[in-house]
């Protein structure tokens, strides 16, 4: 018993018999299905079994149709709607089986009589049919309006059809005809349209052979479950015949597997291309009649194959004997240390040979068939080359043009570049890698700038140094001798000697920085780790800073912030150094906030702490951020001036977080303040000698 029909349509011309069929199949599995369930249903209550009858009637219609249309007989399930009057009869004539009132019945019945016209303007294959079931529906309704006592109405309005204000005899009359009008009509035009499509399957035939390349036509074989289970050739044109030595007769029809290994033999895997996947190209050399053949397979139907071989066995010899011809000419010029390009005269790159090691990762591929305008030359540059190209065409001069090229990756190489006339329509581009010579260039230019630039930075430095030294001296000096001036009150001196204490303390910290700077160059400063009290440390700094919030007459609040309240909590560091670290960067708030917070202080990130030093000053500019940690760089001298200092407390800072081992990172907003921070183990054991 097949089932295909009811999931697959494998016609080259639409079959519009198996849609119907499909349709009506699912359609009389449901309503059978429901008949059942309602039989089932209506068995259990006593004043609904008059209605099994009827249904069971209407079942068996579904399944005797449903029979013949797995047979695939089609007209007979169609003809089935001539039972319908039995099914008719039980639900609205017999008043003992009827399912509705006798005065409602009229209607019901007319809705089952009109329906089944409706079916047959869809599914109906002769006018016959429709006669014949139109005679047995009128003699249908004669009958119950007989059974009825209501054929001779007494008046105009005791009996009406459905929609009109007629007898329902000429009501089913009038519908009945158009019901025929209209499969009439639905039927011309689907033999229109089948006889139009048979008309372009005929062109499509003779197309096809009259094609100037070989053409077979496939067709995949299916088991009783929908499985592949072979392939047979069902056409083919005159050129496949004369290229492979068959004919019609020996071929149509057959199963590939016998005919395959005489035309193809093992040239490729027929079986692979054709029954297990669904190749779309592919290039074969047949060895035995020695033709090259490119091939396109059209699948225009599910399990039809279309497979067009076209000949280009003088096309390859021809590529051969130019590749052979190109290999010779690329092996000289690859020889050479340059790259050569063949351009045309509207700027496509024909050719291309290189044997610079960075651009053979470039195939020809790459280059050949682009033009200059896609070689991502600037607007200025792609004119400059296109007018040398013209002028060297025109002129027969050579034209000298530097240029860049982006390699893959994002690196750029600077070639020379001459073009010389190869003939009315191309030059030859010979380009020479001049990015070294470039880089050195460049190199020397952006030494020299450094040295330029370090030799004014250092410059600038000094006269910090020198500023910031003779400033404090200068304090001290002067207010020493008025302390030892009689002229001045005791009160007078002793806050003389605070400013000349404040001074040299100062001065100190100036001396701590050049002493910093020297042994952080000569590589002297080294990292001797050891357990101590964090928070003692950070409790020192505190100490040694408050002075300075309590002096800015209360603009600036110094916080200190500790991540662990634990007074004995110790770590493992280097503490000299990183009290070092500390005071610069509580220092640099200090200098570069003139009202606000100041907050320093570490929090605790698992295994490690983060210290940082926050400050709500003047900010930095994003420009700056990749100078301000250089030795001798200020970010702004009038700045940095008004803020005193020698610039060099954040290179002190960076040298020494990377001695403990860490990385100094900062936040800034101009404006709005910084953050430094770094982070360290709280255990640093291993590094203990």
């Amino acid at each position: 018993m097949k089932f295909d029909f009811l999931f697959q349509n494998n016609e080259r011309v639409f079959n519009l018999i198996k849609r119907k069929t499909k349709v009506l199949t699912f359609t009389s599995l449901a309503g059978f299905i429901t008949t059942v369930v309602l039989t089932v249903v209506f068995s259990f209550y006593i004043d609904k079994t008059k209605y099994i009858p009827g249904i069971i009637v209407l079942g068996s219609i579904f399944a005797i149709n449903i029979i013949f249309l797995i047979k695939e007989n089609y007209k007979a399930s169609i003809r089935i709607i001539y039972f319908l009057p039995a099914a008719i009869y039980f639900f609205f004539i017999n008043n003992n089986y009827s399912v509705v009132d006798i005065d409602k019945s009229l209607s019901g019945l007319l809705t089952f009589l009109y329906f089944s016209f409706i079916f047959l303007v869809v599914f109906g294959d002769s006018i016959i049919i429709f006669i014949l079931f139109y005679i047995e529906s009128v003699l249908t309704l004669i009958y119950f309006l007989y059974s009825n006592d209501l054929l001779l109405p007494t008046s105009s309005t005791e009996l009406n059809g459905i929609f009109f204000t007629i007898h329902p005899v000429f009501e089913l009359t009038a519908l009945a005809i158009l019901a025929i009008l209209l499969f009439l009509y639905f039927d011309s035009l689907i033999t229109k349209t089948e006889f139009e499509k048979q008309r372009i399957s005929n062109l499509f035939d003779e197309s096809i052979r009259q094609f100037s390349s070989g053409i077979i036509q496939l067709k995949i074989i299916r088991d009783e479950l929908g499985e592949k289970s072979g392939m047979k050739i069902i056409g083919t044109n005159n050129i496949f015949e004369k290229l492979f030595k068959v004919s019609k007769n020996e071929i149509i029809n057959a199963d590939y597997s016998e005919i395959f290994p005489v035309i193809f033999r093992d040239s490729f895997n027929w079986q692979e291309v054709y029954f297990r996947s669904r190749k779309n190209y592919f290039q074969v050399y047949i060895e035995h009649i020695d033709k090259w053949f490119n091939v396109f397979n059209v699948y225009p139907e599910n399990d039809i194959i279309i497979s067009c071989f076209f000949n280009v066995s003088d096309f390859k010899y021809e590529i051969k004997r130019l590749q052979s011809r190109e290999s010779r000419l690329t092996n000289l010029m690859g020889s050479l240390p340059d790259i050569f390009f063949i351009i045309e005269n509207d700027g496509t790159y024909v050719d291309y040979v290189t044997n610079n090691p960075e651009l053979m990762k470039l195939s020809q591929n790459d280059i050949i068939g682009k033009t200059i305008f896609e070689m991502g030359f600037s607007k200025t540059m792609t004119y400059q080359i296109y007018s040398s190209i013209q002028y060297v065409i025109e002129n027969d001069n050579i034209e000298t043009i530097e240029y860049g090229m982006e390699l893959p990756g994002g690196k750029t190489l600077i070639f020379e570049m001459r073009l010389a006339r190869l003939n009315d329509t191309q030059v030859i581009s010979i380009g020479r890698d001049i990015t070294s010579n470039k880089e050195y260039e460049k190199q020397l230019i952006e030494a020299r700038r450094k040295t330029e630039e370090a030799s004014r930075l250092k410059s600038s430095f000094l006269e910090n140094i020198s500023h910031e030294i003779r400033t404090p001296m200068n304090a001290i000096l002067g207010f020493t001798n008025m302390v030892m001036s009689k002229n001045y009150s005791e009160l007078e001196k002793t806050r003389f000697l605070e400013i000349v204490i404040k001074n040299g303390e100062y001065l100190m910290d100036v001396i701590s920085n050049i002493i910093d700077i020297s042994e952080i160059e000569s590589g002297e400063v080294e990292y001797n780790p050891s357990e101590f009290r964090i928070n003692d440390l950070f409790l020192n700094i505190y100490n040694k800073y408050i002075n300075h919030a309590v002096s800015s007459n209360n603009k600036i609040q110094l916080k200190l912030s500790l991540g662990n309240d634990i007074p004995g909590f110790t770590i493992v560091n280097d503490n000299f150094l990183l009290l070092k670290i500390i005071n610069q960067l509580v220092e640099n708030s200090f200098k570069f906030t003139k009202e606000g917070t100041i907050v320093f202080g570490y929090e605790m990130e698992g295994d490690n702490i983060k210290i940082f030093a926050h400050d709500t000053g003047i900010g930095i500019h994003k420009k700056d951020y990749a100078t301000i940690f250089e030795f001798f760089h200020q970010v702004d001298n009038k700045v940095s001036r008004s803020y005193s200092g020698t610039g060099a407390g954040l290179k002190i800072v960076k040298s020494l977080t990377e001695i403990i081992g860490s990385k100094i990172e900062f936040e800034s907003q101009p404006g709005k303040g910084s953050t430094f921070f770094f982070s360290i183990p709280i255990r640093n054991d291993q590094n203990i000698i």
